[in-house]
C-alpha cells in the first residue's frame, strides 16, 4: 500500500515536471557558430526559423538592471513578433561571459558588466534604466525595417 502511494506521487511529480518544462517561455540551444558556439543562449519566446531581427541580450543571474531589462524584452517580443531575443547568462556561464567580451571586441568597446545588448550594427547598449527603453524600441524598429546585420555575423 505504502510502495504503491509513493509510485503514483512520483509518477505525479515526474509528470508535472515534465509539463512545466514543455509550458516553459524560453528555449535553450548550444547552436550558436563561432564565438558563440559553447555559449547557453535562451531564446525569448522561442527560436525564430527567419526573424527580421536578431537581438542579443548578455545578463547576470541577481542583476537588478537585467531582471529589469527582462521584463521590458518581454514587452518587445509580445509588440515585435519577428524579433528574436537571445539571452546569455554571465555570471554562472564562463562560455557566455567569453562570448560577451569577444562580441564588445568585434564592437571596439569594452564589456565592464551587464546587461549588455547588442542589435544590428549600431553601438551597444550597456546597462538598463527606463530612460534605454526608448533607444532600444527605436533600434529594434529600425532593424525590422531595414534589415540590419544578425551581430553574431561580426565574429
Amino acid at each position: 500500500m505504502i510502495k504503491n502511494n509513493i509510485l503514483k506521487i512520483s509518477f505525479l511529480i515526474i509528470i508535472i515536471a515534465l509539463t512545466l518544462s514543455a509550458c516553459s517561455s524560453t528555449e535553450t540551444t548550444n547552436n550558436e557558430e563561432g564565438v558563440l558556439k559553447g555559449a547557453k543562449v535562451e531564446y525569448l519566446g522561442g527560436q525564430l526559423e527567419n526573424p527580421q531581427a536578431s537581438l542579443y541580450f548578455f545578463w547576470g543571474d541577481g542583476c537588478p538592471h537585467c531582471a529589469n531589462q527582462k521584463v521590458f524584452l518581454n514587452e518587445m517580443k509580445d509588440k515585435y513578433p519577428d524579433l528574436e531575443i537571445k539571452m546569455y547568462e554571465t555570471y554562472k556561464n564562463r562560455e557566455n561571459a567569453k562570448a560577451l567580451q569577444d562580441m564588445a571586441q568585434t564592437y571596439n568597446v569594452t564589456a565592464r558588466g551587464v546587461p549588455m545588448t547588442f542589435i544590428g550594427d549600431f553601438e551597444p547598449i550597456i546597462g538598463f534604466s527606463s530612460r534605454m527603453e526608448f533607444d532600444i524600441e527605436e533600434k529594434i524598429e529600425y532593424c525590422l525595417e531595414n534589415d540590419c546585420i544578425d551581430p553574431a555575423s561580426k565574429l
